[in-house]
């Protein structure tokens, strides 16, 4: 389950940034075409930015129940073993890496979706 999870959670930010933060960042940059021609040949990328809320908002979720299993997991012991003690230490410290990561993806797609447009725009979405 957890790393199902985690899955989801990394997944759901990727899916965060491409929907929001690569579009903004592509046309800033003056590649407005290659970003229509990227969506020509990718059309889901234009799905996910039309379903941005929903997308957000279970990804937020992925992203809570993720911290809590790591925070659970903290309690848990390893394996007295050696080898297994090892690989357990070494994927209790890829999962936060891999949650922290996502976390920031996380926050540069919300930055990018909801933020910046208004500040600048003053719009609402």
């Amino acid at each position: 389950m957890k790393k199902i999870l985690s899955f989801l959670s990394l997944f759901g930010s990727l899916s965060t940034l491409l929907c929001c933060a690569l579009p903004v960042t592509m046309v800033a940059l003056g590649m407005g075409a290659s970003f229509a021609s990227l969506t020509t040949m990718f059309p889901q990328i234009a799905w996910l930015g039309m379903h941005k809320n929903t997308l957000f908002v279970g990804t937020g979720i992925a992203l809570m129940l993720s911290y809590f299993f790591i925070r659970q997991s903290k309690t848990q012991a390893c394996p007295t073993d050696r080898d297994q003690r090892e690989v357990c230490q070494e994927g209790r410290s890829l999962s936060k890496y891999f949650f922290w990561l996502s976390v920031c993806i996380y926050f540069v797609g919300i930055t990018f979706s909801y933020i910046i447009p208004r500040l600048i725009y003053g719009i609402t979405s």
